[in-house]
């Protein structure tokens, strides 16, 4: 199945955070995958998020000397989110005031948010067009009759799992409240979509999946205040954001930067690429990381993207802009990291001290020291290497201790795994270290 067929079922809706037509595409993801549907109820509150009432344009009529001369329901994007009903005459200098374009793509309607997402911003009136429209509008008096209606609803979360032999979980994320954008973020959710038909295919994994779509930040707000204490077994999150257009591909790295996750999609992505950037947090991309990424889930979160494009947040973001070829780098791009945290948690051993006590360890029933730094002794130059061993030795137990595995371990002391695996199995087999 191509991704674009994807991109074709669950684009042609209305998307908002809450509103009939995000109702309506329920019936068209579940088509593909039978998500878990979680409900929030308009009005509901957590940290200063506040879950909207569906919204819904009933009348927008521009005039000028008595004729229509702009209708903002002609276009779903004609009217700015949740804009208060309006309905006076005004002058031209008033009127500009509250007429947003696209400043670089002259024939396109903005998609104008900031009335769902900016809760500061006071709400007010107006009408989105082109700049084609906008220029052609003369000074005078215009009539302004707008209608507007609010009313209760509830926010839909979609999860999808898939589960492994480990309840240690890793989320894909992507989000569904921009109407009619096909990039932005329509690719992610196919893409998403896509990754996980594969995965039902991988055998014998290790970790759990979750597929999570939902409107941006309100959607993961709410999810993961309803995980509750399952929420501390989500290790990472991979967000898939504007992926299917012709840009170079970016990664964003999770905020301690420093992760497996993260060190495994650079070294991915730069390996499979002759174009791309790799940026720290934020500063590529802002979306769902800074949820995910919290205080008191501090989940380790990197962000796929090929942002910006032209079209961005206008009626012009639509399926006909993406590619298939695009698309499908994006699937195989998350599919190796996949199969990369697979492969170490695979080999990702986990021990218990079986002693209490200091060992000897260069007693010959044990054999296991390496030796220390003895000056004016050794008549071989005491190397860097050996320095990190003779510390990775003497400070084993405690590292064990603190539920350290072996590869955080080689990490630690910037030893090959292999080594420090090998060196391990030794203390195993004096019976020093028990396996999990």
């Amino acid at each position: 199945m191509k991704i674009i067929s994807i991109v074709k079922k669950i684009f042609p809706y209305n998307y908002s955070i809450t509103g009939p037509e995000n109702n309506m595409a329920l019936k068209q993801f579940l088509y593909f995958l039978p998500f878990k549907i979680h409900s929030f109820r308009s009005s509901k509150e957590l940290n200063g998020w506040k879950i909207p009432k569906a919204w819904k344009v009933i009348k927008a009529n521009l005039k000028y000397n008595d004729k229509l001369i702009y209708d903002g329901k002609s276009s779903p994007f004609g009217v700015p989110t949740h804009s208060n009903s309006f309905s006076k005459t005004v002058d031209y200098k008033e009127l500009i005031k509250h007429i947003y374009y696209s400043e670089t793509l002259k024939k396109a309607i903005p998609y104008n948010w900031t009335g769902l997402y900016r809760k500061n911003t006071k709400k007010s009136w107006g009408f989105c067009m082109t700049k084609e429209k906008f220029l052609n509008l003369k000074k005078g008096k215009y009539y302004v009759d707008i209608l507007t209606k609010q009313k209760n609803a509830t926010m839909k979360v979609l999860e999808y799992t898939l589960r492994g032999k480990s309840n240690k979980t890793i989320i894909i994320n992507a989000h569904n409240c921009h109407p009619y954008q096909a990039n932005d973020d329509i690719s992610g959710c196919a893409v998403g979509i896509k990754i996980f038909k594969r995965l039902q295919q991988l055998k014998n994994r290790k970790f759990t999946y979750k597929l999570l779509i939902a409107p941006e930040l309100t959607g993961p707000v709410f999810w993961l205040n309803k995980q509750k204490k399952n929420a501390k077994n989500i290790k990472y999150a991979i967000l898939l954001k504007s992926v299917g257009n012709k840009n170079q591909i970016k990664l964003q790295k999770s905020y301690k930067g420093n992760t497996d996750l993260d060190s495994f999609a650079e070294e991915i992505i730069k390996k499979k690429f002759k174009k791309t950037r790799v940026g720290n947090f934020r500063e590529i991309y802002g979306n769902d990381e800074t949820v995910f990424d919290s205080p008191g889930y501090n989940i380790p979160s990197i962000s796929i993207t090929r942002y910006p494009f032209k079209e961005y947040h206008t009626n012009f973001d639509l399926p006909k802009i993406l590619s298939e070829e695009r698309l499908q780098e994006i699937e195989n791009y998350v599919i190796d990291i996949i199969k990369r945290l697979e492969l170490y948690e695979k080999k990702n051993l986990k021990l218990r001290v079986n002693f209490k006590g200091l060992i000897s360890l260069s007693n010959p029933k044990y054999n296991l020291y390496l030796k220390a730094k003895a000056p004016g002794i050794d008549k071989i130059k005491y190397k860097e290497k050996k320095r990190k061993w003779n510390l990775l030795m003497n400070c084993l137990p405690n590292d064990i201790e603190n539920s350290l595995s072996i590869r955080e371990i080689a990490k630690k002391y910037k030893l090959p795994n292999k080594e420090v695996l090998n060196y391990c199995n030794k203390w195993i087999e004096r019976d020093l270290l028990k396996k999990l």
